[in-house]
C-alpha cells in the first residue's frame, strides 16, 4: 500500500512539472449593433472568440491561437475553430529565432493583418543597435530593420522591397511624439503620420494626423481611428485623415470623446467623424464597453450613426 501511494505521489509530481509550463488564455467577446444609414437601419449580434495556448521549455516557446469568429455577423458566420497564429521563438547564442505564421502589427497608415506560411524573424543586437532580417516564403517580401535609441529618442529603420519606413518616438515635457514614415518607390506612393499624446489632471490628451500621396491609401486598423477600410466612405488614395481625443475616469467607468475629419483627396466627400466610448468593469468578471460613432459625410447618402454594445471577459 505504501509503495502504491508512492508511486502516485511522484506520479502526480511528474504531472505538476510537466504542466508547470503550459499556460491557457483567452477571451471572447459579444456585441450588438445598431446600424443607422441615411435612415436605413440594421441590427445585428455577433461574437468572437479565441483561445492560446502558450508552451515553454528551456529558451524555446510555442504559442498557438484558436478563433471562432463572425466578424461579419450575418449568415456566413465560421462554423468551426481555425488555426490563427502558431509560431516558435528561440534563441541561439545571441541570435534569437521566430518562426511560424502569424499577423504584423497594425499602425495608423497600414493594416498588417494578413497571415502568410514560413514566417520568420532572426534578430540580434549588436552594440546597442538591434538587428532583425524578416520575411516569409515569398523572397520580395524580406526585409532588414535597424533600431536603437539616440539621445532620447526611439528610431527604427526597415529596408523592404518595395518601400523603406522610418519610425521615431520620444517624449519632450511630458508630451509623447510618435512618428512614421513610408517611403514607397512607386512615385506618389510615399505616406506618414504623427500621433501625440499629454497627461494632465487626470485627462489623456491626444492629437493624430496621417497624410497620404495621391496615390497612397491610409489603410491603418487601430484604436485611434479605427479600421479606416470599415468606415462608410472608405479612404481611398490621396486622403489624409486628422483629430483629437480624450480619455478620463467618471463615475467608475473609463470615457472617450474623439472628433476626427477624413478629408478626401478631390474635397468632394469630406467626413467628420464623433466618436464616445464609455467602458466599465463589472462585478462579474466582464467588461462592457457602449460605443457610439457619428460619421457625418458631404454626401448625405453616405451619413451614418452606429451604436455598438460590447460584452466581453478574459483568462
Amino acid at each position: 500500500m505504501k509503495k502504491q501511494l508512492l508511486i502516485a505521489a511522484v506520479a502526480a509530481s511528474m504531472t505538476s512539472v510537466a504542466m508547470a509550463d503550459i499556460s491557457i488564455a483567452g477571451n471572447m467577446k459579444v456585441n450588438y449593433t445598431n446600424t443607422d444609414t441615411n435612415g436605413t437601419v440594421t441590427n445585428q449580434v455577433g461574437h468572437e472568440a479565441n483561445l492560446v495556448l502558450a508552451g515553454k521549455n528551456g529558451d524555446t516557446s510555442v504559442h498557438i491561437e484558436m478563433a471562432l469568429d463572425d466578424a461579419n455577423k450575418d449568415a456566413t458566420e465560421q462554423a468551426s475553430v481555425v488555426l490563427e497564429d502558431v509560431h516558435l521563438t528561440t534563441t541561439v547564442g545571441d541570435i534569437k529565432i521566430k518562426t511560424g505564421t502569424w499577423n504584423g502589427s497594425d499602425s495608423i497608415l497600414t493594416k498588417d493583418s494578413a497571415r502568410t506560411a514560413g514566417n520568420y524573424i532572426v534578430s540580434t543586437d549588436v552594440a546597442g543597435v538591434g538587428i532583425s532580417v524578416e520575411g516569409d516564403t515569398e523572397e520580395a517580401s524580406t526585409s532588414v530593420k535597424l533600431s536603437g535609441s539616440v539621445s532620447g529618442v526611439d528610431v527604427s529603420y526597415k529596408a523592404k522591397a518595395t518601400a523603406d519606413e522610418m519610425t521615431l518616438a520620444t517624449t519632450i515635457a511630458g508630451v509623447s511624439i510618435a512618428y512614421h514614415n513610408v517611403d514607397d518607390d512607386a512615385a506618389a506612393s510615399d505616406k506618414s503620420s504623427i500621433a501625440l499624446g499629454y497627461s494632465t489632471n487626470g485627462f489623456d490628451l491626444t492629437y493624430a494626423n496621417a497624410d497620404a500621396d495621391a496615390s497612397a491609401t491610409i489603410s491603418g486598423d487601430t484604436s485611434y481611428f479605427g479600421n479606416t477600410a470599415s468606415f462608410k466612405t472608405p479612404m481611398a488614395a490621396g486622403d489624409d485623415i486628422s483629430g483629437f481625443g480624450v480619455k478620463t475616469a467618471l463615475a467608475g467607468n473609463t470615457v472617450q470623446f474623439k472628433a476626427f475629419t477624413m478629408e478626401d483627396s478631390s474635397a468632394s466627400a469630406d467626413v467628420d467623424f464623433i466618436k464616445v466610448i464609455a467602458t466599465r468593469a463589472l462585478a462579474n468578471g466582464t467588461t462592457f464597453e457602449v460605443t457610439y460613432t457619428d460619421e457625418d459625410s458631404t454626401t448625405a447618402a453616405s451619413d451614418r450613426e452606429t451604436l455598438d454594445l460590447e460584452l466581453a471577459v478574459k483568462f
